[in-house]
């Protein structure tokens, strides 16, 4: 049931108690999308938090030459957003996109406004949601800084566990920040 994941996913952060988690139901819609489709496009500001109940994304930056950079795939019971344009409401830099059908659970700033009036647990959400996403942010930039390419191919097969098989290769040299030619190499070689 797409609900028991949503609230195991919440409990990751916080302990929610069933009063909350009922209004927080109330204050939540679920949606479907098609592979190709988008959550959120550049210039958009991003008003809401999402939640992967199934399905993969992939939140991307689009140079003016068409050059894609992606940013993160989001998975299966996972929450995502553009942080930066959520808090700030200004237009989103990046894009989601469905690389699949998808489901997915949404709520607003002001559902996430009105929740941490309502109970410490949603401020606690709040803020290791907060940490999470920058701790994810921080450990992919320095393993662009620091790491080859082999040894980021490496590590996405590692921490990505079966995705490689559910995205085109060019999009994972997006995520690398290699050429698609570069990652064929690499791959060639194990």
């Amino acid at each position: 049931m797409p609900n028991d994941s949503l609230l195991a996913a919440l409990q990751r952060y916080a302990v929610i108690p069933e009063e909350e988690w009922l209004y927080f139901l109330s204050q939540i819609s679920w949606k479907s999308i098609q592979k190709g489709q988008y959550v959120l496009h550049s210039g958009q500001s991003c008003e809401q938090i999402y939640y992967c109940e199934h399905g993969l994304f992939r939140m991307f930056y689009e140079n003016e030459d068409g050059t894609e950079h992606i940013k993160s795939f989001v998975t299966e019971e996972q929450f995502f957003t553009d942080y930066r344009s959520f808090l700030t409401n200004t237009p989103s830099f990046l894009s989601i996109q469905a690389l699949e059908g998808s489901r997915y659970a949404l709520f607003s700033k002001q559902t996430v406004e009105q929740l941490y009036e309502r109970h410490i647990c949603w401020e606690r959400f709040g803020r290791r949601l907060a940490e999470s996403l920058f701790i994810r942010k921080s450990k992919k930039e320095r393993e662009l800084v620091e790491l080859s390419a082999e040894e980021r191919y490496r590590l996405f097969l590692q921490q990505h566990s079966g995705l490689e098989s559910r995205i085109p290769q060019y999009q994972i040299a997006a995520f690398l920040a290699i050429s698609p030619v570069s990652l064929s190499r690499i791959r060639n070689k194990q």
